[in-house]
């Protein structure tokens, strides 16, 4: 017995993501709006376009808005966009195993040198091959994470460093950048890592006089011009997703939209526990919703008791443990609601949103992992 391959890539009966386009040309719009003449903008689409689908997003950010440069994580992301036949610039944000050098010469990729130990293997292996390996370099300025040091006592070493890079022909260095820790939330600490940057910058000057692609400032940091230099890596703020608090932002929109229905309507009497571990009981007469997602869905089992749902336009609470496929919302309230409703769990629908910065504060954590969280078994579906 053989059975027809049917296409579910698109299937909105269960639970499923709305990506949508006129916001993500807004938000380019947006963003571009607090850049000077001279900042461009680096589109960061790494895991997986944070979770909106990079095959959904990263061609309209070319082709319809017009981005000529792209930042991702690894290797692997880098090469999804060139088979996705994105022709831009790409950055991946930090070094990659030296024996991988012909891949990304292989597909015209720009590699971050973030400590010494690469830079002797990476020339090794671009003198096997034509052309030269491009690099940014990447600089600690106070995250004490990644790049090469800035501390007093490490920068003539660090200097060393690019200098050395600058003498190999077979190593092609464009740019220096380092990621600030708080962007404007300590804009005293962010002070202190441009200074150690410009430091750094002024010690070191290109031979030829070639200009290198300057970047420090991420979506928390762009709108301040001192940290904004010749490029700015949008992130967050490309997907409407949390910022620091301003009237700058005010015209992003949430990208992504995560839908689920009401699969079943049930009532239960006062005193009823509900899902796992009995950690809710109903205080009255209840009727619950069970909404189609959980948390291999990634609707996180934090939420549980914490976060809710928008149906028909009203926030319902989550009762009791998120489970693994499912979720109870408490539906007491609103008695119009029916199976096959569709709820919000966030995003923006008929002009009414839930942000999943709000989900993810109740969660105690940030919206970045709520969209990367929205696992592979939900589609995206271009809107």
């Amino acid at each position: 017995m053989t059975f027809e391959k049917r296409d579910t890539s698109k299937d909105k009966t269960r639970a499923w993501a709305e990506i949508s386009r006129p916001a993500l040309l807004n938000n380019v719009e947006v963003i571009r709006s607090h850049l000077g003449p001279e900042t461009t903008m680096a589109a960061v689409v790494k895991a997986d376009a944070y979770g909106h689908k990079a095959g959904l997003v990263a061609p309209i950010l070319e082709k319809e808005a017009g981005v000529r440069f792209f930042a991702v994580a690894t290797l692997e992301e880098a090469i999804e966009l060139r088979e996705l036949g994105i022709m831009s610039d790409i950055l991946i944000l930090a070094s990659v195993d030296p024996r991988y050098v012909p891949e990304l010469k292989h597909y015209n990729l720009i590699v971050t040198v973030m400590d010494q130990l690469y830079v002797g293997p990476y020339a090794r292996m671009a003198a096997k091959s034509e052309g030269a390996l491009r690099l940014h370099l990447k600089l600690d300025t106070g995250m004490a994470r990644l790049g090469l040091s800035t501390r007093e006592e490490e920068l003539e070493q660090s200097l060393a460093v690019a200098r050395a890079i600058e003498e190999m022909p077979q190593l092609q260095l464009e740019g220096v950048f380092s990621h600030l820790a708080s962007g404007a939330a300590d804009p005293d600490f962010s002070k202190r890592q441009l200074d150690l940057y410009h430091s750094f910058l002024s010690a070191f000057r290109l031979k030829n006089g070639k200009k290198l692609i300057r970047h420090l400032a991420a979506s928390s940091g762009l709108t301040n011009a001192d940290f904004a230099l010749d490029m700015v890596r949008a992130g967050i703020v490309l997907y409407g997703g949390q910022t620091p608090p301003s009237e700058l932002w005010q015209d992003l929109r949430p990208l992504m939209s995560f839908f689920s229905r009401v699969f079943l309507l049930r009532d239960v009497p006062r005193g009823t526990s509900v899902s796992y571990s009995q950690t809710w009981h109903a205080e009255r007469d209840t009727r619950l919703a069970l909404i189609e997602a959980g948390y291999a869905d990634g609707v996180i089992r934090l939420l549980s008791n914490r976060g809710s749902w928008l149906i028909n336009g009203v926030e319902a609470p989550i009762v009791g443990r998120v489970c693994m496929d499912c979720c109870l919302v408490d539906v007491t309230d609103l008695p119009q609601v029916q199976v096959g409703d569709r709820a919000l769990f966030f995003g923006e629908y008929r002009g009414k949103r839930l942000l999943a910065a709000v989900q993810a504060e109740k969660a105690e954590t940030i919206d970045y992992e709520l969209f990367t969280g929205i696992t592979c078994r939900v589609p995206r579906i271009l809107v």
